[in-house]
């Protein structure tokens, strides 16, 4: 029990720097459904936004067809420089690395940092690592203080559903990167 302790807490503290606060400008604006996407012709989607090249990133793990797992696992290293476990402990306690840099989400997952898709693909793959979503929502909510109504808290729900979705199999691989789009990314 002590173990399970020192771990949640150790991940706590990890995923409190998941999210930089380094903005790059002005915030997202207008309404959700407005700035939906629409997810066709997600190939070669490696340039745009930040969100855009998360549904890039996404499709090219998709297209060497790993397991749900496997691909949270290489998004997480991917975008957020998380290595796969033992080392992922020690990178999500330095809260990884900003590999994606930039905007583009909907304005409901905009908190004014550059670091969203470091932080949605650092959610999901800690999923996978600290011990599902019940405990990475805890240790957002109580340890990163991204309450469930605040951007980061409605992104950290996102990247719970997207992993689960995908480990579920209630979300195909191919269907992934428009799952990116459609649920988080503004139009161009």
């Amino acid at each position: 029990m002590a173990l399970i302790v020192v771990g949640a807490l150790a991940t706590g503290g990890a995923l409190l720097w998941l999210s930089p606060d380094d903005p790059d400008g002005g915030g997202g604006t207008g309404g959700a459904q407005r700035e939906a996407v629409d997810p066709s012709g997600t190939e070669g989607e490696l340039t745009g936004s930040a969100c855009r090249r998360l549904a890039g990133v996404t499709a090219r793990l998709a297209e060497q067809d790993p397991s749900a797992l496997e691909l949270l696992r290489s998004l997480g290293s991917q975008v957020a420089g998380i290595r796969p476990p033992p080392r992922a402990i020690g990178d999500l306690a330095r809260g990884g690395r900003d590999l994606l840099p930039g905007r583009g989400f909907l304005a409901r997952y905009d908190d004014g940092s550059s670091g969203q898709a470091r932080h949605f693909a650092g959610i999901a793959v800690a999923t996978t690592i600290v011990g599902g979503a019940g405990l990475t929502r805890f240790i957002s909510e109580r340890f990163r203080d991204d309450p469930r109504g605040s951007a980061d808290g409605r992104l950290t729900e996102a990247g719970i559903e997207f992993a689960r979705e995908l480990r579920d199999g209630d979300l195909s691989l191919e269907e992934a990167p428009a799952w990116v789009l459609e649920n988080l990314c503004r139009r161009r």
